[in-house]
């Protein structure tokens, strides 16, 4: 694929990249209700689900999906401190990032400096190898041809949806980042966030299992999370792989033609697009990362011109 058919002239690039900043100012008032609202009815699910279980009332369990909704909500909104864009403080994004990690249990500050390496070079075929971005990562022909029988073998079972989808993500979100993992040793803050996280997540769970028995804390976060982080994983998965896809090296990457052919626009239905906030419309993520995700109506109105070029640019690909 010929990396130039995507190239933007340079007014209209000038004027689509205008137009989708235009939109990534944070709004206070709606900043503060989109967390208080979400958060708040996260809470409120916790709480029924754990008095209710604690009374014997498994009925209660119904209410595990909005739940787990809000659970991911809740995990756009650590997305958005992770990138500054939820508030104008940076300090109001720590503070409100941290907190939705016990309740996501993603520690914060680890977590957004991967996140952050994934923005420096999505799709770039000379920026892969991490294991924060093996959902988003890929192989060329040439390199799954050059593996043993046996390598190529535990390839496709990694990618089996089995193995990729139901089993990966619980042991990621429960295991996995409860570990300073590929961590560089000047990552001390990150280190010491993993560490930290984990300590308040202790007492949490376990005041919260003192409280209501740890059978069924561990029933209520199994419930919870565990289908938040299957649906949180296939979201990050269809955001970055699909058919026609664009990987380019070094020499010919650019952050705004990767947010056009390198990231995906995922339509859902309005409730899904709440519960998600907004997270599908992901190449306006991508090219302007300080949009707030949980800002559907400002990230609608700058995705207009945006979804045009990204359409032709994708018509303009295929044979």
């Amino acid at each position: 694929m010929n990396a130039d058919a995507f190239l933007f002239c340079p007014v209209k690039r000038a004027e689509t990249i205008r137009s989708v900043k235009s939109f990534q100012r944070p709004d206070l008032l709606t900043s503060i209700g989109q967390t208080v609202s979400t958060i708040g009815a996260l809470l409120v699910c916790y709480a029924v689900l754990l008095v209710g279980l604690a009374h014997g009332h498994r009925m209660v369990l119904l209410l595990a999906p909005v739940a787990t909704g809000l659970a991911i909500r809740t995990f756009t909104l650590q997305h958005d401190c992770g990138h500054g864009s939820l508030f104008s403080s940076a300090r109001a994004n720590t503070l409100v990032g941290r907190l939705c990690s016990l309740l996501t249990l993603t520690p914060y500050d680890h977590w957004r400096s991967h996140h952050a390496l994934h923005h420096g070079g999505w799709n770039n075929i000379d920026s892969r190898g991490r294991l924060s971005d093996i959902y988003s990562d890929c192989i060329t022909i040439s390199e799954y041809h050059a593996m043993t029988a046996m390598q190529q073998a535990v390839y496709r079972l990694s990618k089996h949806p089995i193995i990729a989808l139901l089993l990966m993500p619980p042991v990621i979100f429960f295991i996995v980042y409860r570990i300073p993992f590929d961590t560089p040793s000047a990552w001390r803050r990150e280190r010491l966030g993993v560490h930290l996280t984990n300590l308040c997540l202790v007492l949490l769970y376990g005041g919260l299992g003192y409280a209501f028995g740890f059978t069924t804390i561990g029933l209520v976060t199994l419930c919870v999370i565990y289908p938040a982080s299957i649906i949180g994983v296939w979201l990050f998965l269809v955001q970055h792989k699909f058919e026609g896809v664009h990987w380019v090296g070094q020499g010919a990457w650019d952050p705004f033609e990767a947010s056009l052919t390198g990231c995906s626009f995922l339509r859902l239905p309005a409730v899904l697009n709440w519960f998600s906030g907004s997270i599908g419309l992901h190449h306006i993520h991508h090219a302007s990362p300080r949009h707030s995700e949980l800002s559907p109506c400002r990230l609608s109105r700058g995705s207009c011109g945006i979804q045009e070029r990204q359409d032709d640019r994708l018509s303009r690909s295929r044979p």
